[in-house]
């Protein structure tokens, strides 16, 4: 049987991530996007009234709302709203491509209990670290004051 699974290649802060693709993820275009000028979200993107927020972050992963972008991918792991990253390019790639290691980080998480990059893909040159999209939510939204946790 095929596997049609996915994954994105995210590229932001001058590096390359890869992270699942799930029904749970919208990607939206600069041009569907407002800039935000408050806060340290970077673009919020309105929808039905509500205002869906996005980051930009720098290469230490501090909000960079200067940050340069061409899209939005936004997560939406269950919470009421979702919560966005801001991203230089972006790419589909079918899991069958790359071999995938599980890993367990090393040190405390960012947020209590998620960890940004449970795994690597690795085989086709440098490994990739592997986002795991539960983690980078809570850990926008703890950004914006809102840690995710308990949703």
């Amino acid at each position: 049987m095929t596997d049609l699974r996915h994954y994105l290649e995210l590229r932001f802060a001058g590096q390359v991530f890869l992270m699942p693709n799930g029904s749970d993820i919208s990607v939206e275009p600069r041009e569907n996007m407002q800039l935000e000028q408050r806060g340290r979200a970077a673009a919020l993107r309105t929808v039905q009234g509500e205002s869906w927020l996005a980051y930009a972050l720098g290469p230490d992963w501090s909000p960079r709302p200067d940050a340069p972008w061409t899209r939005a991918v936004f997560l939406n792991n269950g919470a009421s709203q979702p919560v966005g990253v801001l991203v230089d390019d972006l790419k589909l790639l079918p899991v069958g491509s790359m071999r995938i290691e599980p890993f367990t980080p090393l040190g405390p998480a960012p947020v209590p209990g998620r960890h940004l990059f449970p795994a690597a893909a690795v085989g086709g040159g440098a490994p990739i670290l592997v986002i795991s999209p539960e983690g980078l939510a809570t850990y926008l939204r703890s950004l914006g004051g809102d840690s995710g946790l308990g949703e």
